[in-house]
């Protein structure tokens, strides 16, 4: 029998979030500056009673991810928040945190936010989802497939912050403007545009990285400065594929609708869920679709802002983000049924191979595992993390997939988790052999099946030989450690330095230096001691010196 849904009026709502507490994590969100504190964190001010900050990337610049986490843990035991909103990453806020923060504060609500579903939802947002009383999915076309893996504690979101994105009464003083990082696809179309001659300015982090651009870059803008930019601009640009090339929804669109000007918007159909194609959404398919409507409408501005105006009206009607978290707390108070977390059971039967295992007959090896579903192995290198099974297990059941693979930790017993590797990139930036070196017994989990048809394969494998077993066709990446390894294999230096890895070790040396402890602190010299045995690590701790912005600095996923 169903339950019957409690109702509440939204100004019920209201007067109960304005006697509770919320705790506010986003990467970098102790910037006023920056989107996550101007969108996402004054809003909720304006509807809770208390708003706390807890900035991920401040504190784990400090101290590190460990106590970084452990920290986040300490204030919510302290606090006791009704609410907890975070964007929950790889080894930032961790699901380790998570399902420590159940014990410590069994009443708090966890909400997590996923942005980038058509890069992180396989191998990341569908498994996290399962720790969480319910995730804001902004990527909405993908809420299909959460509901598709039995996961209905979702609630679609693109508003904007209304209060800051707003008409700007001022004179028009650029033709074409872009805002936002130089990802590829989009350096392509800057260079497209410049040999076009359109008369063309960028903003946003990182361009001063290209100087053939140097004439038209105007440098970053802070969050509370692009609705005056954008209100500056007679025609704005919104382009919507990420790194990759892969299109997606992009707030800028909303950001730039709210700001009553006029833009054109690189195509993707999910747009058309939010405005009509023609009236309130210009959509261009191509860098010549592109020119050429970039020339019409500078020479018909009357025409793109009637546009404009329509866009507007619809932005600030639907996609207000302080209207929508006000409905989105009143849905979870009247559905707490609905809105809750829960890990799926484990029903099949698993069973742990070790390299006595594999020097075993075929025979042999098929009576140990017949009563068993999934095979897992270790090498005896490793320290299985909570819910390796639980997650692998899951895994296989949604994907269908032969194999299943997760991150590792490189752990030491006086530097900790020195290392971590990233198998999402891995799997889509280095080669099948590359791959290959990288990959421990210890991450993987298999169907029965799968296993004895490659028998010979995973007993190679155990050997440290290279292998093709595995790749993006059969093989569902959990882009989360789940097993951390006791010493680091042997491999190719290139695999070591490339995105594939994480070097925590980097960013707490660089701590240390910062702090002027390096020589007082045990860290160091036990780093120095494996530094010098493996002239692997050494190079590459070198290297990781030589650019520890990017791992002090930014998000690691």
């Amino acid at each position: 029998m169903a339950l019957k849904r409690k109702k509440i009026s939204l100004s019920e709502a209201e007067k109960i979030l304005k006697k509770q507490k919320i705790v506010f994590s986003f990467w970098n969100c102790s910037s006023k500056r920056d989107t996550p504190y101007q969108n996402y964190y004054l809003p909720m001010k304006k509807i809770f009673g208390k708003a706390i900050l807890f900035d991920p990337r401040k504190l784990r610049a400090i101290h590190g991810s460990e106590k970084m986490n452990n920290l986040f843990l300490s204030m919510i035991k302290k606090e006791q928040p009704d609410y907890i909103f975070a964007n929950i990453r790889r080894d930032e806020v961790t699901i380790s945190t998570m399902e420590k923060v159940r014990q410590a504060s069994p009443k708090t609500k966890i909400i997590s936010f996923s942005g980038d579903d058509e890069r992180d939802f396989e191998p990341l947002k569908r498994y996290q989802a399962l720790f969480v009383d319910c995730t804001l999915v902004a990527q909405v076309d993908y809420l299909k497939n959460y509901l598709k893996d039995g996961i209905n504690n979702i609630y679609p979101t693109f508003g904007i912050n209304t209060d800051i994105f707003k008409p700007i009464d001022t004179k028009k003083i650029y033709d074409v403007t872009f805002i936002g990082k130089p990802l590829k696809p989009r350096i392509d179309i800057m260079r497209f545009l410049i040999k076009n001659k359109v008369n063309l300015r960028i903003f946003g982090p990182g361009w001063e990285a290209y100087p053939e651009f140097k004439e038209l870059y105007l440098g970053a803008l802070p969050t509370e400065d692009m609705a005056k930019t954008i209100s500056q601009s007679r025609i704005n640009l919104s382009l919507s594929k990420n790194a990759d090339g892969v299109p997606h929804l992009k707030g800028r669109t909303f950001e730039l609708a709210a700001c009553k000007s006029f833009c054109l918007v690189e195509y993707f159909k999910g747009y058309l869920e939010f405005f009509e194609e023609g009236k309130e959404i210009i959509m261009v398919k191509n860098k010549k679709d592109l020119l050429s409507k970039i020339n019409y409408y500078l020479k018909n501005e009357k025409k793109g802002e009637k546009i404009a105006e329509n866009a507007y009206k619809k932005a600030v009607k639907n996609h207000s983000v302080l209207n929508e978290f006000k409905n989105m707390f009143k849905e979870i108070m009247e559905r707490p049924e609905i809105f809750r977390s829960g890990l799926p059971k484990i029903k099949e039967n698993i069973i742990m191979l070790d390299k006595k295992d594999l020097e075993k007959k075929d025979l042999e090896i098929e009576n140990k595992i017949k009563a068993f579903d999934y095979i897992s192995f270790s090498d005896g290198n490793d320290i299985l993390l909570d819910n390796k099974d639980q997650l692998q297990t899951y895994s296989l059941k949604k994907t269908g997939k032969d194999a299943s693979c997760c991150d590792y930790y490189v752990h030491d017993r006086i530097l900790g988790n020195y290392l971590m590797t990233n198998v999402y990139k891995a799997f889509n930036y280095l080669s099948r052999e590359q791959i290959s070196q990288m990959l421990c017994p210890n991450q993987i989990m298999v169907r029965k099946k799968f296993f004895l048809a490659n028998l010979n394969e995973f007993r190679k494998f155990f050997r440290g030989e290279n292998n093709l077993l595995f790749n993006k066709k059969n093989t569902c990446l959990i882009s989360i450690p789940l097993v951390a390894v006791k010493t680091l294999r042997k491999m190719d230096p290139g695999i070591l330095f490339s995105a594939a890895f994480h070097k925590e070790f980097a960013i707490k040396a660089y701590l240390l230096m910062k702090q002027k402890k390096i020589l007082i602190n045990p860290y160091i010299y036990r780093l120095a001691y494996l530094i010098v045995r493996d002239p692997l690590l050494r190079h590459c701790f070198i290297d990781a010196l030589k650019n520890r912005k990017n791992w002090v600095l930014q998000s690691n996923h």
